[in-house]
This record gives C-alpha cells, structure tokens and sequence, in this order.
C-alpha cells in the first residue's frame, strides 16, 4: 500500500510509492565499457597546470613558495567563470510595475577538491578530502564577515543529470543576502516543533531512528547517517551531528575529521550499491541570525528519478525506494575506496 509521510520538520509531503518499488539494479546504469578518467586533462581548467583558465584563485592551500594562479596547490577556490550572482551592486529593492526586483549581488565561488582529474571523493584519499573540508570551513569563515550575506550554501553537484558541467571534482558556493525558501521553511518548522514540543526535532529525529534503526546506514561516535523518514529522492541519505552544532566553520577539528570521513563513505556506498550514480549534496549551516535555530547537517540526493507534471504541478515528491529498503541496501554495502 503506498503511504503519504508529512516531513517532521517542514510538514511537507511526500508519496511512497511501494508498489512502484525499485531495487538497487533498476536504477544502475547499463555495464558498458568505460575508459577510465585520466589525471590530467588537457582543455579541464581545474587540472594542475591549468590555471590561467579560471578566474584569479581567492583562496588555496598550496606549496610555500608557490605564487597565486600557478602549481603547487593541493585545494582550490576561484570565482565562478559564469557566476548566478555577482559581488557588487546595490541591495535595496526596487518596484517594476506591480513587480519587485534587486541587484543580484552575492558570492559564487568553485572549490576545487583535487588537482587531479580523477580523484572523486570515492577515489580520493581520506586526507585529501579532509582537506577540501578544511576548505569548506576557511571559507565560511571569510564570508561570514562579509555583512551582506545572510546564508551561505554549499552543495556539490556529481554527473550531467546532476547539473555539472564539467567532471573534474569540485564543490560550489554561493552567498546569499537573503533566506532561501529551503531554509526559511525548515527554520520555521523547528520554530513550531520547538513550541509544541519543548525541544528541537533533529533531538527527537536521532531519538527515533537509533531506537527503530531500520533507517540507520551507520553510526559514530558524533554523527548518524540515515535515510530520511520522508525522503523525497531515491536512496537520499542525511549526516547529521548527534549534538547540535549551529555552524560548519565552527566544527571543531576532530568532529571534522569524522564528518569527512562519514560522507565520504556514505558517497562510497551509494557508488557500491548504485554502480556510480549522479546526486547532489547540499550542506545546511546557519544563516546569520538563526544560531539558535539552527543544527547544521547535510543532504545527499541521488538523481535517480525525474520530477513529471505530477511533482511539478502539486510540489509532492514521489519515492519508488522506501527509505526503510534504501537503508538496508546500504548498510550492507561494502565501501570501496
């Protein structure tokens, strides 16, 4: 019998679609012969060497000695060469007509994970994606300074149907002077739970799950890995800290450390059990004045299903995977590095 699940949090709906049920083999791609990426590529303008194909760098962690916009760098943030937003402009509003509209002033930056071409967050080195993690956090730390940003995303978009353009492994960012309605609804949702309720719903979410367990991929010391109760997406997972942390750039270190590797094996049993699929992940911390609201955490959304008229016309999700399957497979996946 399909089932109707209210979101906790937001109170949105989603349809679990149990007889249109889907197993991990009906959505992997046809086994096809695939060369194998190489480390560098040529015409990539994040391979190493490359550099004068992006914007002037903003940021990297490189070699001492080694000059801006040149080798040597191990982590790598640029402008966007094609930006949604620009770092300029005026933030007062204006009317057109009956219309309103702003300067889209904002930040968009491409972090580049690795200098090799190849190194996905499978493949790479558990130090080497610490590492881009660090960098999520330097990042956030230098942007909270800037006053005109009230949120700042930072997601990472893996395969074509996920909207990348290009394959050479990167995250994006972007810097809002606004709350997107994402976050406004789910900040409004801990505000009615928590009035309801007395406490915040990720406490009563990480209550439930590790009683019933039947949603939990795994657990560590300071984070759980589970699949959403009312998972819009396919095999859609969530990392969130066992104890409230409002920012991700104040992370302490050793959190971190567990946090990398957590997604990074998370995106590894997804690889496993789906033969590489294309996702997006998008990872939720505070936006400015909202501290206390907030309990960062992160969604993984594999693209594994198309939205049609149905989703589009009435905003329900439709899910082929019960999260409850999604999280068995997964559980019993064997990581590969």
């Amino acid at each position: 019998m399909p089932e109707i699940r209210w979101d906790l949090i937001t109170e949105e709906r989603v349809i679990i679609a149990t007889e249109r049920s889907r197993r991990p083999h009906d959505f992997k791609k046809a086994d096809a012969p695939v060369d194998p990426k190489p480390k560098f590529v040529s015409s990539c303008p994040f391979c190493l060497g490359n550099e004068t194909l992006t914007p002037p760098e903003v940021d990297a962690f490189r070699e001492a000695g080694t000059a801006p916009d040149s080798p040597g760098w191990w982590v790598r943030v640029v402008p966007n060469k094609f930006p949604a937003l620009a770092p300029e402009g005026d933030l007062n509003s204006r009317e057109s007509g009956i219309y309103t509209l702003a300067d889209g002033v904002g930040v968009h930056e491409v972090l580049i994970e690795t200098p090799k071409h190849n190194e996905t967050p499978v493949a790479a080195s558990p130090n080497q994606w610490l590492e881009a993690m660090r960098m999520y956090q330097r990042r956030l730390q230098v942007l909270s300074r800037d006053e005109r940003l009230k949120t700042v995303l930072i997601f990472r978009n893996e395969g074509k149907s996920a909207g990348a353009s290009l394959e050479h492994p990167h995250s994006q960012l972007v810097g809002l002077t606004f709350v997107p309605p994402v976050l406004q609804r789910h900040i409004e949702g801990v505000q009615r739970y928590r009035s309801r309720h007395s406490r915040h719903p990720f406490e009563a979410i990480i209550e439930h799950e590790l009683r019933e367990g039947v949603r939990v991929v795994r657990q560590t010391e300071r984070f759980l890995l589970y699949a959403p109760f009312a998972s819009r997406a396919p095999y859609e997972l969530a990392v969130l800290p066992l104890e409230p942390i409002a920012r991700f750039d104040q992370m302490p270190d050793e959190s971190l450390k567990e946090f990398a590797e957590l997604l990074q094996d998370a995106l590894r049993r997804l690889y496993a059990v789906l033969n590489d699929p294309p996702y997006n992940y998008m990872l939720f911390t505070a936006p400015c004045g909202y501290e206390e609201e907030f309990w960062l955490h992160l969604r993984i959304a594999p693209r594994l299903s198309i939205d049609a008229g149905f989703e589009l016309g009435s905003g329900v999700g439709i899910n082929i995977t019960a999260p409850e399957d999604a999280a068995q497979y997964l559980r019993g996946a064997t990581p590969s590095s």
